[in-house]
């Protein structure tokens, strides 16, 4: 059975989906500048701590900085190279933009299903209302709306990267001219303009030759040879 993803026109239902897509770019953008700083701060205490009294805990504490920092950085450059490409409206950076949320929502959703593993094998069945099943149900939570977030922003990219290939459009009459214009995403093609003069000219053209026929007919019925 075959089944089409949704093609979005607007960002949340209300917003123009190029300028939602920008904005919601522009919020990841000081999100993940902001988290970096946080990471940044906390791994500079970790390892002045260390250089004092040394624990072999810090070291693992700063490689999982150290990569929840790389992470950043690579999700930051994408995301500016998203941000050029939209202002830009470069279908090349987009795509790449597109692909690389993609990969992300199937690592998440392993490291999803990672977690509910071993929370699942630690949790005891005889404490179900414990603050640990809580704080369980808490997880799976931020999870779960987290992977729904990038999935549809991810149909919103689909969705924007169709319109600026024009993949669909749309069209309209001017009945008070009598042209016709066809419109893709935002693009207009001339060629698709039809006038009144035009339409006169094909059908006044097969009359006239007709009316030619006729006459060199009747006069070669007069004049025979």
């Amino acid at each position: 059975m075959r089944t089409e993803l949704p093609t979005f026109k607007r960002c949340c239902f209300c917003v123009p989906l190029r300028y939602g897509l920008l904005t919601w770019a522009y919020l990841k953008l000081v999100a993940v500048v902001l988290l970096a700083t946080f990471l940044a701060m906390y791994l500079y205490r970790i390892i002045r701590r260390y250089n004092r009294i040394p624990y072999p805990g810090d070291l693992h504490g700063m490689a999982i900085i150290g990569v929840l920092l790389v992470i950043l950085l690579i999700e930051f450059c994408f995301t500016v190279t998203f941000v050029i490409g939209g202002h830009m409206k470069n279908l090349k950076p987009m795509r790449v933009f597109y692909v690389y949320n993609m990969v992300m929502v199937v690592i998440t959703l392993g490291l999803m299903m990672i977690l509910v593993g071993l929370m699942l094998r630690d949790m005891d069945p005889s404490h179900v209302v414990s603050y640990y099943s809580w704080n369980f149900l808490l997880t799976m939570a931020n999870f779960f709306f987290t992977l729904l977030v990038q999935i549809y922003f991810i149909l919103l990219i689909r969705s924007e990267i169709f319109k600026l290939e024009g993949k669909y459009g749309f069209s309209f009459v001017n009945n008070a001219a009598e042209e016709e214009c066809i419109m893709r995403g935002d693009t207009q093609i001339e060629e698709d303009w039809k006038t009144i003069e035009d339409l006169e000219e094909n059908k006044t053209a097969p009359s006239a030759m007709q009316d030619g026929n006729e006459k060199s007919c009747e006069q070669g019925l007069r004049y025979p040879s």
